[in-house]
């Protein structure tokens, strides 16, 4: 963390494994790292480990996984675009949902099928002959993105009150249809999915550069956050039920870096409370973590006056900067 604070480089991401026994001193440190340069985030390793057992790892941006495994495949469920075709909440959760969940996974089966079967990996590969990974070890990640529109198109909820993240009728809607995505989902089985018994795991899409007016996975929509107790509870609601991955982000005036205790206090908090993954950083720190992944300000900056940058991702953040508006997130105040 001491190397990171030093470098202040938008690579490689980092995760602290939080649980009771990280000592204070080492999560302030980390906490201190993190409002400098956007990482450490922090994972619930006691939600983690009674999914996965004690042998997993976070992948990518806040993909919890197997070790000696991975995902077979990722494909995600638009609910945004989704929604606006249904007749009413009704006719989304019984009707909708359920016949895209059943071709998704049915195009999921033939992805899984096709790499397993035909394309020869896991006989060729050095990874498989060298014992680093072994397919019953592996998984397929069901995502999905746009909740908060979704449950604002069915309400037609226009105030902010009415809308998703502030209202109990807005919140026990979404809560309903990840209930119902869970549970069906839970009940298609693909042969080769071993490490988890042949299901599907639910994960929440961080989003991609191109995406508009579509929020990641379970999160409130960028500009209408609520206060922070208010926002790790809702939170709180949905991060249960993704074991491959979901997580909130929180942005800080830049003085909390001279109260770290504070928000170690808001961590512990949303650990207890059911959060699985959450991440800070401040508005004055050059890395930035788009959605969950990080890119340097000034390299996005460069971008948009034609230079070159050597970090690639930073295309992807500018594109997140300018249609997802993630530099706009709400400022939350030293408390």
């Amino acid at each position: 963390m001491k190397a990171s604070r030093e470098l202040n480089a938008s690579i490689p991401n980092i995760t602290l494994k939080y649980s009771d026994k990280t000592s204070d001193e080492f999560a302030l440190d980390a906490i201190s790292t993190t409002l400098s340069t956007a990482k450490p985030s922090f994972a619930n390793h006691g939600m983690f480990i009674g999914e996965f057992g004690e042998d997993y790892a976070i992948a990518s941006c806040y993909n919890g996984l197997p070790i000696g495994g991975g995902s077979y495949t990722l494909v995600r469920m638009n609910m945004a675009k989704l929604a606006p075709k249904a007749k009413d909440a009704e006719d989304f959760i019984n009707n909708l949902l359920t016949d895209a969940l059943s071709k998704m996974a049915s195009y999921m089966d033939e992805r899984i099928r096709f790499l397993v079967e035909e394309s020869g990996y896991f006989q060729s590969s050095f990874l498989v002959k060298e014992g680093l990974i072994a397919n019953d070890r592996f998984t397929a990640m069901f995502g999905m993105v746009g909740l908060a529109e979704a449950v604002n198109q069915l309400l037609g909820a226009k105030e902010k009150k009415d809308r998703y993240g502030h209202s109990k009728e807005a919140n026990d809607l979404g809560v309903r249809i990840i209930s119902r995505l869970e549970e069906e989902v839970n009940k298609h089985n693909n042969l080769y999915c071993r490490f988890s018994g042949g299901k599907f795991l639910l994960h929440a899409q961080v989003g991609i550069d191109t995406d508009m007016s579509i929020s990641p996975g379970c999160r409130i929509p960028i500009g209408e956050e609520p206060e922070t107790f208010d926002h790790i509870m809702h939170s709180s609601l949905f991060h249960k039920f993704f074991p491959s991955g979901i997580g909130d982000i929180f942005r800080f005036d830049s003085t909390v870096k001279n109260n770290t205790k504070y928000v170690l206090d808001i961590l512990k908090g949303a650990m207890r409370v059911g959060m699985r993954y959450i991440s800070f950083y401040t508005s004055d720190s050059d890395v930035v973590r788009i959605t969950g992944y990080l890119v340097k300000r000034s390299d996005m900056e460069k971008l948009e006056r034609g230079e070159q940058v050597l970090n690639g991702a930073a295309v992807l953040g500018l594109g997140a900067v300018k249609n997802q508006h993630v530099l706009e997130r709400k400022e939350r105040k030293n408390g």
